[in-house]
């Protein structure tokens, strides 16, 4: 068993988003930070370091792991793999959580603090431990190793602005800072996803293409349907495609489409297949992101 990892930053995830987080943490306080990912991008990360294009000019020096295998006492861990592989990997940190551990959880779609809370009901970890945050970044995988940034920020609910690792979070290349309002910033992100991403796997485009005006055809209705979700949960909130447009700032490639062609399972199911999934808990015709979510199942279930 390994020693207590005591007032350390653990990324969970070392896809390109938890490895940009992981670098950056790592840059300021290296001795705090351990990144978790996959065997081959551990094993290059601490042979070379992390090479992270449009952040820092040189590889970064990063502790670098394929699992957790110590007690998290006083640690943060940032949980960065995907909505689909997420209460599995919670689960499977039960036998080193401790009622001092803290958890910010930075993932795509609706339902996921709920989601984690359930994973960590039988144990020590307290819920009030427990914080969501939403990421607005574009970055891509590109190799074990080495990823790419095209910059963004970070914004997490306010309950953790009390925590002592908010400080830790300050001075990194790209701002961290608390949501004024964590529902409209939750479900802002989420009506953008429901475009971009999805569409971005339907054109096999980067964010530049789907961000053109000439498919604003089709996002205007997939947002009609989850603005009206929105206000049914309680939030009233206007997003059409226009701002989505301007919303697009770099030429990315979104996470759905890095994963459909790497052969992994899509978030599509906490996107639009929650706005369907909450459109018939509300009675609101959804039929849009109920076809999307479907063409998106089914270009997976050919690619495989």
């Amino acid at each position: 068993m390994g020693q207590a990892i005591k007032n350390r930053i653990v990324i969970l995830g070392g896809g390109a988003i938890g490895s940009v987080i992981a670098a950056a943490l790592a840059q300021k306080q290296r001795e705090r930070t351990i990144l978790i990912g996959r065997r081959d991008h551990a094993r290059i990360i601490n042979e070379r370091g992390l090479k992270v294009e449009g952040l820092f000019a040189e590889r970064v020096s990063l502790d670098a792991r394929e699992a957790v295998d110590f007690p998290l006492d006083d640690a943060l861990l940032v949980v960065t793999v995907k909505a689909v592989d997420l209460v599995a990997a919670l689960r499977g940190l039960a036998p080193w959580l401790r009622p001092t551990t803290a958890v910010l959880l930075l993932q795509n779609g609706l339902g996921i603090k709920e989601l984690a809370l359930e994973a960590f009901r039988s144990t020590p970890l307290r819920p009030d431990h427990v914080f969501i945050g939403i990421v607005a970044m574009g970055s891509t995988f590109v190799a074990p190793g080495h990823v790419r940034c095209f910059g963004g920020n970070i914004r997490l609910e306010p309950a953790f602005a009390a925590t002592p690792f908010f400080d830790l979070l300050h001075g990194l290349p790209f701002k961290v800072e608390p949501s004024r309002d964590i529902a409209v910033d939750l479900w802002t992100k989420l009506l953008v996803n429901i475009v971009i991403n999805p569409l971005s796997v339907l054109l096999q485009g980067h964010n530049r293409l789907v961000a053109e005006e000439r498919f604003d055809g089709l996002k205007e209705p997939i947002l009609a349907e989850g603005c009206a979700v929105a206000a049914a949960e309680g939030v009233s909130h206007r997003v059409d495609a226009a701002f989505v447009n301007r919303f697009v700032r770099s030429d990315n490639i979104t996470s759905m489409l890095q994963d459909f062609r790497r052969g992994r399972r899509s978030e599509i199911d906490f996107l639009n297949g929650a706005i369907a999934a909450l459109g018939r808990k509300h009675g609101i015709p959804t039929p849009v992101n109920g076809y999307v979510t479907a063409l998106i199942h089914a270009l997976e279930a050919l690619r495989t």
